[in-house]
């Protein structure tokens, strides 16, 4: 049986191999032919962090004047783009470097809740709002990354906006309901992913999205940027997540390939 067209298509755009031939009617020649958007946010020493997390912090070991320059980094595994790996929240499970390539290179679904996260800073996308979008778009497929975009991602150069905490400690910024991850694990998707610090919305105290995602194996990854420049379905994301042996979450460069 040949490979899925968009998998061999992606893994040339990304210098990836897979085993296995190519299907006939499957030339893959050269580099991506179309438009490639990094939905990754730079990392810098003033970005946001989640609430006594670990900051970015970069410091330069050598210089020119010894024939080269090279930095020391210190930075929480939560901190930027990141991947959480199911044994973020599940004793036992899957760590990042357990994840497989295959779930990493897959199909884009991007659901627009730019409307509702601007008028509520604590919307939460509900199984409802996605079988609006399925009556629109057509059933979210098997293997799928479900992105919410919620317009967060313009924030993350103001920190305190982004965090977007009140007098008493706190934060409000959008994200999935509950019933929204059961939909999602009964459509078999290889995980989720939004434009905030978090899956669950800022005010959330239980996490019940992190439960539910990692404890049925999938992944997720937050802190997404330049969503608006994907469409609702036709994008593939490869996931380049730092393989950390016994991470629980870790740094990803995200790319989208659009034909």
């Amino acid at each position: 049986m040949s490979r899925p067209k968009w998998l061999a298509l992606a893994a040339a755009g990304a210098g990836l191999a897979l085993a296995g031939p190519a299907a006939a009617d499957e030339p893959v020649h050269g580099p991506w032919a179309g438009r490639v958007v990094d939905l990754t946010q730079t990392m810098s020493e003033d970005m946001p962090v989640w609430p006594g997390g670990v900051p970015f912090r970069m410091t330069r070991t050598a210089d020119y004047d010894r024939g080269y320059r090279a930095h020391r980094f210190e930075v929480g595994e939560n901190t930027g783009t990141h991947v959480d790996a199911p044994a973020h929240f599940v004793p036992g499970g899957r760590t990042i470097d357990e994840l497989e390539p295959a779930e990493l290179v897959v199909p884009a679904v991007v659901i627009d809740a730019r409307e509702q996260a601007a008028a509520d800073p604590d919307y939460r996308l509900t199984a409802d709002d996605l079988g609006r979008w399925e009556g629109r778009h057509g059933r979210i497929p098997a293997g799928a990354l479900v992105i919410l975009e919620t317009g967060w991602h313009a924030r993350f150069a103001e920190p305190a906006r982004y965090v977007n905490s009140d007098s008493s400690g706190v934060m409000h910024f959008p994200g999935f309901a509950a019933d929204a991850a059961g939909l999602l694990l009964r459509r078999d998707v290889a995980g989720i992913g939004i434009d905030t610090l978090s899956l669950d919305p800022g005010d959330s105290t239980d996490f019940p999205v992190h439960r539910l995602m990692l404890g049925a194996g999938k992944y997720q990854i937050e802190n997404l940027a330049n969503l608006d420049a994907l469409p609702p379905t036709g994008a593939t994301v490869v996931v380049g997540v730092l393989p950390v042996g016994r991470g629980t979450q870790a740094q990803a460069r995200v790319l989208a390939l659009l034909p």
